[in-house]
């Protein structure tokens, strides 16, 4: 008899925002689009990505943040078959948005969480790859919780800063790495073992790109928070090879081996 698959509840949890850009109107996207084409394009390869798991319980909430009313109206148009919830933060920004979305992924009640930002194209499989590869891992590494982040960045690469390794996944192989941005697919216990890195990312962020010429206080950014979860082995961070959503920022994320036009074509269609 065929072993019967444990369903999973899933629980998205997206971030959107098309007035403000954390990155400052300075920055050029290698997509040189609008933020809010960028996202509903974005959003619409999520949903088809959700529509793909046939056998888990998947729903998706949006914290948005204060958008126009154009993009609110859209995300209001979700197709019914999606269970869909849309929070209106009260507070404006994104260390107040950033700090929400990690907490909603803390207390959880879902087997897995993916946390996941608006500029993040996804193909088709993305999400059903994630809970299988997941399932593979966790079954295989039972000592270490395992996050996953599903796009293969550059600047992992350009050179290499550790030494990796190489896994089978569902349909393809993932690296071992450090690198991952807000952008990760988890258990709730993982934001609940490491909420403390979690908390100083979202609440004092104050990288590069929003950092002032003339400040003095400590950086804060993912390297030296998330990060160091990762980096120091009580959890296992994998990357799929190639991606399966790809980050549409800025020449440093552009991934030279793929077609990201051919991409926006294919999964951004209507609903």
């Amino acid at each position: 008899m065929e072993n019967l698959k444990v369903v999973k509840n899933i629980h998205v949890i997206l971030r959107t925002c098309d007035v403000s850009n954390v990155h400052n109107d300075w920055r050029i996207r290698y997509c040189d689009m609008e933020k809010i084409d960028l996202i509903k394009g974005c959003y619409k390869s999520l949903i088809h990505a959700i529509r793909e798991v046939k056998h888990h319980n998947v729903r998706l909430t949006v914290l948005d943040d204060h958008s126009s009313l154009d993009l609110v109206e859209f995300l209001k148009s979700t197709p019914n078959d999606i269970k869909f919830e849309l929070i209106q933060l009260e507070e404006k920004g994104y260390n107040n948005s950033a700090y929400q979305q990690f907490k909603m992924c803390r207390d959880s009640t879902a087997d897995l969480v993916y946390s996941v930002e608006d500029d993040y194209l996804h193909v088709r499989s993305a999400l059903k790859e994630m809970i299988d590869s997941h399932e593979i891992f966790q079954s295989k590494i039972k000592d270490h919780e395992i996050v996953l982040y599903p796009f293969d960045a550059p600047e992992e690469y350009d050179p290499p800063k550790e030494r990796c390794f190489v896994v089978h996944g569902s349909q393809r192989h993932w690296r071992s790495g450090i690198y991952t941005t807000n952008v990760l697919f988890a258990t709730p216990r993982l934001f609940q073992t490491f909420w403390e890195p979690f908390e100083i990312l979202a609440l004092k962020y104050n990288g590069n790109y929003i950092r002032k010429k003339k400040e003095t206080e400590p950086r804060v950014h993912e390297s030296n928070t998330i990060w160091k979860i990762w980096e120091n082995f009580p959890v296992l961070r994998f990357n799929p090879i190639p991606s399966i959503a790809l980050h549409m920022q800025f020449d440093a994320q552009l991934d030279p081996f793929i077609d990201w036009e051919g991409w926006w074509s294919e999964y951004t269609k209507d609903f």
